[in-house]
C-alpha cells in the first residue's frame, strides 16, 4: 500500500507543482559577489551542476569542479572562464569517483591542504536507472553507492572545515545541499528499507521487468533527503544547514541509462539551467534560515512537501538513525 501511495505521490507530483513550477524567484541578478568565497559542487563537468558551477564562478567565487573524468574537468572549467572571463573568481578540478569510496580521501585532502574555508557542499553527482546488477567498488548498487554512501563519505571529510567556516561567515550562509528527486515520493514506506540496503542492492520487485531498478533510484534520492534531516539534528549546533533539493525534471546527461526519458522526455523535461537555479537556491537564497534546516526543496526554488510518513519517521529520529547507520557502514573510508 505504501509503495502504490507513493508511486501516486510521485505522478501527482509530476503533473503538479514540481513537474510544472512557476517562474524562478530567485536568479544570478538576486547573487551578492561573492569573492573570498568557496564551494564544492560534485558532477560539476556537464548538466545541473555544470550550470550552478557557472553561476558560482561569475560572482567571483572559487568553485572546486568535481568529477570523474579529468578531460571532462579541464574542458568544463575552459568553458566556465571563457564564457565569464571578467570574473575575478577561480575554478579547479577535483577528481574522484563516488562509486569508489577509496577515491574520495585523497581528494578531500587536496581540497583542505589548499583552503581554509568552504561555504558549501553541493552534492549534485548521481546516477539514475541503471541495472540493479551494476555495482559500487564496495559492492554497493551503484545508485545507492553513487548517490548515497559516497556523498556520505565526502561530507564526513569535509565537516569539519565547514563548521570552522560557520564561525566567521555570515549567519546562515553555510551550507551542506544532498539533491534529491522528484522519484523520492515513491520510495518505501518510511523513506528507507534497511533489509533491502543490507542487501546490497536485491530489489524487493526484482520480478518485475524494469520495476527494480525504478524503486532503487528513489529510495537512494528518498535517502538524500532523510540525511539532510539527520545531518540538520546531529549538527544543529554547528551553524551548518543542510537542505535536499529536488532541482526538476530536466534534459540532462542523468537520462542516459532510459530511452524512455530520452525519446519522450522532450513534452515534460526543462533545460538544466533551471535545475541550476533550484540548486543556487538551496546553496545561497537568504529566505534558507535555521527555521528551514533540513528542508525539501522545490522547483525552482520553493520551500516543498515530502510524504508524511517520511517525515513522520524522521521527526521520530528516523534521520539521525540512518545517519548513524552510514556512519557504521563505511568506516575505514
Amino acid at each position: 500500500m505504501a509503495l502504490l501511495y507513493g508511486v501516486y505521490t510521485a505522478l501527482w507530483q509530476l503533473v503538479t507543482s514540481e513537474g510544472f513550477p512557476p517562474k524562478p524567484g530567485f536568479e544570478e541578478k538576486d547573487v551578492p559577489d561573492l569573492s573570498g568565497k568557496v564551494y564544492l559542487v560534485t558532477g560539476a563537468t556537464g548538466g545541473i551542476g555544470f550550470e550552478l558551477a557557472k553561476i558560482l564562478y561569475s560572482k567571483n567565487a572559487k568553485v572546486y569542479v568535481a568529477g570523474r573524468s579529468e578531460e571532462n574537468g579541464t574542458t568544463a572549467i575552459a568553458k566556465i572562464k571563457e564564457e565569464y572571463p571578467k570574473s575575478d573568481g577561480g575554478a579547479e578540478f577535483l577528481q574522484f569517483d563516488l562509486s569508489d569510496l577509496t577515491t574520495i580521501k585523497p581528494a578531500a585532502d587536496k581540497l583542505l591542504s589548499q583552503e581554509r574555508r568552504l561555504d558549501a557542499v553541493v552534492h549534485n553527482a548521481g546516477v539514475m536507472g541503471v541495472p540493479t546488477s551494476w555495482r559500487s567498488a564496495q559492492g554497493w548498487d551503484l545508485q545507492f553507492g553513487t548517490n548515497v554512501v559516497g556523498p556520505f563519505v565526502l561530507q564526513r571529510h569535509l565537516q569539519n572545515i565547514l563548521v570552522e567556516t560557520a564561525k566567521f561567515a555570515p549567519k546562515d550562509s553555510v551550507r551542506v545541499v544532498f539533491v534529491s528527486s522528484i522519484g523520492a515520493h515513491a520510495a518505501p514506506a518510511g523513506g528507507i528499507d534497511y533489509e533491502n540496503i543490507e542487501q546490497k542492492g536485491i530489489p524487493p520487485l526484482s520480478n518485475i521487468p524494469g520495476m527494480d531498478t525504478w524503486l532503487k533510484y528513489a529510495q537512494s534520492k528518498c535517502a538524500n533527503t532523510v540525511m539532510a534531516k539527520g545531518y540538520a539534528e546531529k549538527y544543529k549546533d554547528t551553524g551548518v544547514i543542510a537542505v535536499a533539493p529536488n532541482p526538476g525534471n530536466l534534459r540532462t546527461d542523468l537520462m542516459r541509462h532510459s530511452f524512455i526519458l530520452r525519446a519522450f522526455g522532450w513534452t515534460f523535461l526543462h533545460p538544466p539551467r533551471y535545475g541550476g537555479l533550484t540548486e543556487l537556491y538551496a546553496t545561497l537564497s537568504p529566505e534558507i534560515d535555521q527555521s528551514k534546516n533540513g528542508s525539501v526543496i522545490i522547483p525552482w526554488g520553493r520551500i516543498g512537501p515530502m510524504r508524511s510518513d517520511i517525515i513522520e519517521n524522521c521527526n521520530n529520529g528516523g534521520g539521525l538513525k540512518f545517519w548513524n547507520w552510514l556512519e557504521e557502514h563505511t568506516e575505514g573510508f
